[in-house]
């Protein structure tokens, strides 16, 4: 089928399954600007499961794909249609697969193929490439999405994790001119009063920008204004981030909740960043890794540095990795955010689904799309200005596509 960079059929002796994966173009209200990169345009990854049995349902996941950045965003849409390739000759071989796939949460009553499915992603050849926890990522949660509708469940309580309290989202603000700023800055407070702001190792510019956004919500939020700041891994030393603490995030510390991933993703010895934590918890505010956690095993070797991590789902592979580096965390006493890449509501929605075990998220990704090219409609609810999102009660992940088929 023509725009599309995958479409594979397969027929298991239970249901006749198409995958279609297709790039889908997502224009941002303003600029998106990190330490590391900005952006106007997104070209994210859909990948849609249409199965052909008597209950016609459909499941869905998207992939964030940011631009690349060694050791931490890896993927670009080629290397999803890579991976799926690969994935569909490993899936040729299993189509009578009989086990059963042990998870955390419950996969009772879904059908084998689901099973069969899973397993191929576990065991693709092709897991051994840097870009795979992406592409895993799209295909299972497109899994998650059809087996939760099949359990008539939503999917935070499909994985186990059902909602029991209100949950706080922060609103992204890029590294952008003031204009673009000051113009994110008002279109975020509409909704929340959690603000993250990305800084880089500028002192001047964060000088400035702090200044700016402070006056602002003051002006549009009162003083109600709570932040975060994401550094975005733009610190080789600790010296010249403890500069940044302690002369300018200490005038502002009554308002910051955490500093966000100062150090560089991949470093030789992390005691010397131990510094830096114990600055910043010193002035009430925590220190959380983003980048430095990919997997289970990346979350041990900075235990003592850090006050909690940011999860995202194209970082670790997927919700059940998600659910491992959820449970490394609390049993190391260490705190839980859920992130996510830019996108559309369905990705933001399959973020949202972990919330419940986390203190914060920025799932915000939505929000920093033009309403025009979101390809899904429904799914969570904003409580506009106090910043909570209410997680969607309709099955499965919560979104549905516009066109229902990519």
């Amino acid at each position: 089928m023509e725009g599309y960079l995958n479409n594979k059929t397969f027929v298991f002796s239970d249901a006749k399954v198409t995958i279609l994966h297709k790039k889908v173009l997502l224009n941002l209200r303003t600029s998106f600007g990190t330490s590391h990169s900005s952006t106007t345009i997104r070209s994210n990854s859909f990948i849609q499961v249409i199965v052909e049995d008597k209950l016609g349902l459909y499941g869905i996941g998207e992939i964030g794909l940011p631009p690349k950045k060694p050791y931490c965003y890896l993927a670009d849409n080629e290397d999803i249609k890579d991976w799926l390739n690969g994935y569909f000759d490993h899936l040729s071989g299993l189509l009578d697969y009989k086990e059963k796939v042990q998870t955390d949460f419950s996969l009772d009553e879904i059908p084998q193929y689901i099973h069969t499915m899973i397993h191929a992603i576990d065991t693709c050849p092709l897991n051994s490439k840097e870009y795979s926890k992406a592409a895993r990522n799209g295909l299972e949660g497109a899994l998650l999405d059809l087996a939760a509708k099949i359990r008539k469940l939503p999917l935070n309580e499909f994985i186990g994790l059902k909602a029991t309290k209100p949950h706080s989202a922060f609103y992204t603000v890029g590294i952008t001119g003031d204009e673009e700023l000051m113009q994110s800055l008002e279109f975020g407070l509409q909704y929340t009063h959690y603000i993250k702001i990305k800084l880089n190792k500028d002192i001047k510019y964060a000088e400035h920008v702090l200044d700016v956004i402070d006056r602002e919500c003051k002006k549009i939020d009162g003083y109600r204004a709570k932040w975060s700041v994401d550094l975005n891994s733009d610190f080789n030393e600790p010296d010249l981030c403890l500069k940044l603490i302690n002369e300018v995030l200490v005038k502002y510390a009554d308002k910051i909740y955490m500093v966000e991933q100062p150090f560089p993703v991949k470093v030789d010895n992390w005691s010397i960043w131990k510094s830096v934590k114990e600055a910043c918890e010193s002035k009430g505010m925590l220190l959380f890794a983003d980048e430095s956690v990919s997997t289970v095993e990346s979350i041990e070797p900075i235990k003592n540095i850090v006050s909690g991590i940011n999860i995202k789902l194209e970082k670790c592979g997927g919700h059940r990795a998600a659910l491992k580096c959820i449970q490394k965390a609390n049993e190391l006493g260490l705190k839980v955010w859920i992130g996510a890449m830019v996108g559309s509501s369905l990705l933001t929605n399959m973020g949202i689904a972990l919330t419940p075990a986390s203190v914060y998220s920025d799932l915000d990704g939505e929000l920093l799309v033009t309403k025009e090219s979101q390809p899904c409609t429904k799914g969570f609810t904003w409580d506009v200005k106090k910043g909570i999102i209410r997680l969607s009660e309709d099955i499965g992940v919560g979104v549905s596509l516009i066109n229902e088929k990519l």
